[in-house]
């Protein structure tokens, strides 16, 4: 598949066939985000792959509590001195997928970074982050040019802290995003996109 037919392809999914995923064509895939440049010439990332209902189940009871105590109806019918935004609209039907989207998931992935804590204090601490997501932006376009599609939860803090300590993820190693991957059901609901007028973000020189 040409590259640029791969990007605009590439879309986020919430609803996934029941249809296994070649196990091959996951290491593909993770073979393309080991390309991605690294900050330290070292690639030491690490990958945790959930197969099975219970490890999922496991893994994502905070996603689970937060997609449940969530009340779609209510937040997207509130009274608003505004229009409801493009943005608004994507949260209220996203909160509940939130962990159906990686249950249903034939896999999911854990990538794994390795810092021990974030700082901005410089801009080299932020490295290991940054090019972690040259890594996560590597997977999605591979499995868009697989065929297959997926779905991205970034974990909050005390989720985070849960779910690596319940895979036993050493203190030295942090998660930033949990990637469901799979079939994408032709028949999920596509919500309205922005698509920005490009020549209205660029800024020559300084800003104008």
């Amino acid at each position: 598949m040409e590259f640029y037919e791969v990007v605009n392809k590439r879309r986020t999914t919430r609803q996934f066939l029941n249809r296994e995923v070649d196990f091959e064509a996951i290491k593909r895939i993770l073979e393309a985000g080991n390309r991605a440049p690294t900050w330290d010439h070292n690639r030491r990332w690490q990958y945790i792959i959930l197969r099975t209902d219970e490890e999922k189940d496991l893994a994502f009871s905070e996603a689970k509590k937060i997609a449940e105590g969530f009340d779609a109806e209510r937040y997207l019918n509130m009274p608003r001195p505004y229009p409801i935004t493009l943005g608004q609209k994507m949260y209220g039907y996203a909160v509940p997928k939130q962990y159906t989207m990686l249950k249903d998931a034939p896999y999911v992935i854990i990538p794994l970074f390795r810092a021990k804590a974030l700082s901005g204090e410089t801009v080299s601490a932020f490295n290991p982050l940054v090019t972690l997501w040259c890594v996560i932006e590597n997977i999605f376009l591979a499995a868009a040019a697989e065929g297959l599609s997926c779905s991205m939860r970034i974990p909050l803090d005390r989720e985070h802290d849960i779910v690596k300590a319940k895979l036993k993820v050493p203190p030295t190693y942090r998660i930033p995003a949990f990637i469901g991957i799979g079939y994408a059901d032709p028949e999920e609901p596509q919500l309205e996109q922005c698509y920005p007028d490009l020549d209205q973000q660029l800024h020559f020189g300084k800003w104008r």
